[in-house]
């Protein structure tokens, strides 16, 4: 008894240190991207990366004590950092202040944030929006669009041929990827459980002995306090608060996607929570408050995590909620965050898309879960042509049209979702009648 005892605990002390470094790889590369397009300084990115992981972790225990109570993890969202990129270009190219752009996406946040407070008393509603086929679109668009990010930081693409140590740090990250892929899908028990952290600790132990590591942010102080508002007051902007409407329900559509994946995953076996995603919505208005007060990223359910519970097999709340009281405390020691962000760029990638394989087979097997008609394969194949297709545009194609259009146009997972949404409401399934 005495031994399944510290066994069980064993288990539960590597599933919150797994849970951890999951959220943790996923809120360190968003900063310093957003730090180098917005060009802010080493201390400002060191400071949104404490940001971030003290939102992402608080965001994740508050949703999974009250909010939808899965063990589903909350980062920066995909959709909100194509927005702060496609934002930063059009200012870069239209030499406007960077800075008043940052001040417009904390006021964006806190519209979004209330809409989300608004609408989730009703948001079970909304469900019906997001039909299978919606919700597949949504997590097929979504495993592209990030798995082409992934792919590229894997590789350093944009940093010139791939030649020399950029070479062999591909290879490495590649080699990563393949480890992580191998062990979660042909590992046994512990192998599998632990298949990410493992990939983790193997890359960077490759990267650190050739020499390679990444870069430390170097700040000695071991306790200081978020700075609220960090980028100035928020600025409200008339076509950002339109654009905001279509992101709120691609934000809601996240949310079930997310749990929905989640459910799949684990087996959810109780019945059905019909105030779930209402709690969710609610929770994640409140986030995205935080991140508008605390200038960062907009914070959501990451749909990857139904990935990462498929590969790892942990889905315990208890450990899941100890990762992200981890993630909490990290934030308030400069010091260790600075350490953590040596973890080689390419390795944090190449973990990351490991773990969104899973992702693939679960938005197709969601759009299974009704027959494929005509109707639905033509609204699937419209969805994937477009929404694909503009994730390839070059980014100032929309550069002469309305600030609205060019903050929904630009941004392909979002189209992609919303002509799935408008004909699936729009074009009704044909009823044949045998006289």
């Amino acid at each position: 008894m005495r031994k399944n005892a510290q066994i069980s605990g064993w288990n539960e002390t590597l599933g919150a240190l797994q849970w951890f470094v999951y959220l943790l790889v996923y809120s360190i590369p968003i900063p310093i991207v957003i730090g180098g397009l917005y060009h802010l300084p080493m201390d400002e990115i060191a400071s949104l990366m404490q940001r971030t992981f003290l939102i992402a972790g608080a965001s994740t225990v508050l949703q999974g004590l009250v909010g939808h109570r899965l063990p589903i993890a909350d980062g920066p969202a995909g959709i909100w950092l194509s927005v702060f990129v496609i934002l930063g270009d059009m200012a870069l190219r239209q030499g406007d202040d960077l800075s008043s752009t940052l001040r417009v996406l904390e006021g964006g946040m806190l519209v979004a944030g209330l809409m989300l407070f608004a609408v989730s008393g009703i948001a079970h509603r909304f469900a019906s929006w997001f039909t299978p086929l919606v919700t597949g679109s949504f997590l097929l668009l979504l495993s592209f669009q990030l798995g082409g990010v992934f792919i590229k930081g894997m590789l350093g693409a944009g940093g010139g041929p791939l030649t020399g140590d950029r070479a062999l740090a591909g290879l490495v990250a590649v080699g990563v990827f393949v480890l992580v892929f191998c062990l979660s899908t042909w590992g046994k028990n512990w192998w599998r459980s632990y298949a990410i952290l493992i990939g983790i600790i193997a890359g960077w132990l490759v990267f650190s002995c050739m020499g390679m590591g990444g870069a430390a942010i170097s700040d000695a102080s071991w306790f200081r306090l978020p700075q609220m508002f960090a980028w100035g007051p928020p600025q409200f902007d008339l076509g950002m608060a339109v654009a905001v409407l279509p992101l709120v329900l691609m934000l809601l559509s996240s949310t079930l996607a997310a749990t929905e994946s989640m459910e799949q995953a684990i087996g959810e076996s109780q019945k059905e929570d019909p105030k779930r995603f209402s709690r969710g919505a609610l929770a994640g208005g409140f986030t995205h408050l935080l991140s508008s007060v605390f200038s960062s990223v907009g914070i959501v359910p990451l749909g990857g995590s139904a990935g990462f519970v498929s590969v790892t097999g942990q889905s315990r709340l208890r450990p899941f909620l100890i990762g992200g009281l981890i993630m909490v405390c990290l934030s308030f020691i400069p010091v260790a965050i600075g350490l953590l962000t040596t973890l080689p760029a390419p390795v944090a990638y190449a973990v990351e898309l490991a773990a969104f394989v899973p992702m693939v087979g679960l938005g197709v097997r969601a759009i299974l879960r009704e027959a494929l008609t005509e109707r639905r394969l033509t609204i699937l194949g419209v969805t994937l042509l477009l929404g694909l297709s503009i994730m390839f545009l070059p980014p100032d194609m929309f550069q002469g049209l309305p600030t609205v259009v060019q903050y929904i146009a630009g941004n392909g997972l979002l189209v992609g979702v919303l002509i799935a949404m408008v004909l699936e409401k729009l074009w009704k399934e044909q009823k044949h009648f045998v006289a």
